[in-house]
């Protein structure tokens, strides 16, 4: 039996040793840490968990939900609340609430987003200006990069930067676009308007819902 060292025991490495053990393959997972588990911790206190890294994933990509579910684990799922929603970031001095309709980087609905105080009014009308962008050439652009090319840097620190922080607790500006979200990469390549798009998206998934 040949042997397989992994380096590292966050969740790649542990999704790695876990599909090399399935292929057959001895594994050694070295990891320097007291703990696996790398950027993804838990701590309780009273009654209470708080998720001191990424703290969800996107049940888009079929493959983390699949993996749940071959180890055991779907049970344990806590689905988005649909009576506790509310997303909340601490910016300009206080707490402030993500607006409905807000789909990562761009509003799907425009009036709720205009009414909200999340970002002021020089980043909402950055934001507006987004379907007058160019398409990039950058053929591997990052995460951060493309939303700060298309909706500029206030959407990126307020609203992108935040939820990444949940999702996969890295820096977009080192996340790739197309490894991430490259159903932005396809409408910015469609045209002519990312904004535009989510838009359509937002209506066709209301429409199918009715």
């Amino acid at each position: 039996m040949s042997r397989t060292v992994v380096v590292g025991g966050g969740i790649a490495g542990l999704a790695c040793a876990y599909d090399l053990a399935k292929a057959g393959r001895e594994v050694v997972l070295l990891e320097a840490a007291p703990r696996l588990g790398g950027k993804i911790l838990s701590e309780r206190a009273g009654g209470h968990v708080f998720e001191a890294g990424p703290d969800s994933f996107i049940t888009q990509k079929p493959w983390g939900l699949a993996l749940v579910r071959e180890l055991g684990l779907a049970s344990s799922l806590l689905p988005t609340s649909e009576i506790e929603k509310d997303v909340f970031v601490y910016t300009r001095g206080r707490l402030r609430r993500y607006p409905d309709g807000l789909m990562l980087m761009a509003p799907a609905k425009v009036l709720p987003f205009l009414a909200s105080d999340l970002v002021p009014w020089s980043a909402k009308l950055r934001m507006g200006l987004e379907m007058l962008v160019p398409r990039g050439t950058d053929p591997d652009e990052s995460l951060g990069a493309f939303t700060r090319r298309r909706f500029g840097s206030e959407a990126l620190e307020v609203i992108v930067g935040p939820v990444m922080a949940g999702i996969y607790a890295g820096d977009p500006d080192r996340l790739s676009l197309a490894a991430t979200f490259p159903q932005f990469a396809d409408m910015e390549r469609d045209g002519p308007s990312v904004f535009l798009a989510l838009r359509r998206a937002h209506a066709k998934r209301l429409a199918a819902a009715a």
